[in-house]
């Protein structure tokens, strides 16, 4: 069993210090965990490299066996994950890997049923809100300055509509960063239980949670701009070219142009692999701050003894 220099879980730490133990925990133990993990992170890569690959090149006219290859795709993708953040799992909490791989597919479940929760209520919201089938005819959205002043009211209702919706989603998600990673971490929890039962404490501190994810992102954001540059660049060009078949023009790329998208694409995921283990470790250390406020709080509350 590999043990990992970390700071100590069970603590009240601010925002900063929360992102500063999600990263030392990486970058201290750099080295131990891409030796556990870095098969994991390359067949994710290689997958994600496929899935550009092919995304790139579907059409209205794509055959059923393509279809069949982004299913296959998927899946692989989903089961690295699943293993990569199982072995990080049993570095934390000391647990079989058997035994975090159960856990960990929970959770994604449970996160694909949440995200179909999600997705039929936006789609329902914006029927009942009228905004649906016929509100908007794709032939006239090709000129918005020509588009019909009716569809253009429309329009901006259904982005309004969606953009409400994320505000509430991201609201309503981000408590869940509290019991997650306590379900991973502690044995004796049940998932609907945990993920469910320990919701209210989660949103209890939601301002700590928003603004830790907050800075997070924006720090992942600009790295990203860096390293996911070269895969942005041939990506663009790969999605103009793409646009231009579509409207009856001849292919403008050479050959091996794929090859250099995929290579590209491989590479870039291999590297954004390890990265985004930042985020787990970031949550994990939100859970052991809040869990330790919880603590504190409830010693305050405690009636002294005489």
């Amino acid at each position: 069993m590999i043990e990992l220099k970390k700071e100590e879980l069970m603590k009240n730490r601010g925002y900063i210090a929360t992102l500063g133990a999600g990263y030392h925990l990486l970058a201290d133990n750099f080295k131990a965990i891409f030796r556990q993990t870095w098969i994991y992170v390359l067949l994710f890569a290689l997958a994600m490299g496929g899935w550009t690959i092919i995304a790139g090149d579907m059409r209205e006219d794509t055959p059923p066996l393509l279809g069949l290859a982004i299913i296959a795709l998927f899946v692989i993708i989903t089961a690295t994950d699943i293993l990569l953040y199982a072995k990080v799992c049993t570095m934390l909490n000391e647990q079989s890997m058997k035994w975090n791989i159960g856990r960990v597919t929970k959770v994604i479940l449970f996160w694909f049923a949440l995200a179909v929760v999600i997705g039929l209520i936006f789609v329902g919201w914006i029927l009942v809100m009228g905004l649906g089938q016929g509100a908007v005819d794709p032939a006239t959205m090709t000129d918005a300055t020509t588009m019909p002043a009716d569809q253009s009211v429309a329009l901006l209702k259904i982005f309004g509509v969606i953009a409400v919706l994320t505000v509430i989603v991201m609201i309503f998600i981000l408590p869940f960063l509290y019991p997650l990673p306590k379900y991973l971490m502690e044995p004796d929890k049940k998932l609907f239980s945990t993920m469910f039962g320990c919701y209210g404490r989660g949103l209890r501190y939601w301002g700590y949670i928003f603004v830790c994810i907050l800075l997070l992102s924006l720090c992942i954001g600009i790295a990203s701009l860096v390293f996911c540059l070269p895969m942005y660049v041939v990506q663009t060009v790969q999605n103009l070219n793409q646009a231009g078949i579509l409207g009856g023009d001849e292919s403008g790329l050479p050959g091996w142009f794929g090859w250099l998208n995929f290579g590209v694409s491989t590479a870039t995921y291999f590297v954004y692999g390890f990265i985004s283990l930042i985020e787990f470790f970031v949550a994990y250390y939100i859970y052991g701050s809040i869990e330790t406020r919880i603590r504190e709080r409830q010693k305050l509350t405690m009636p002294t003894e005489l």
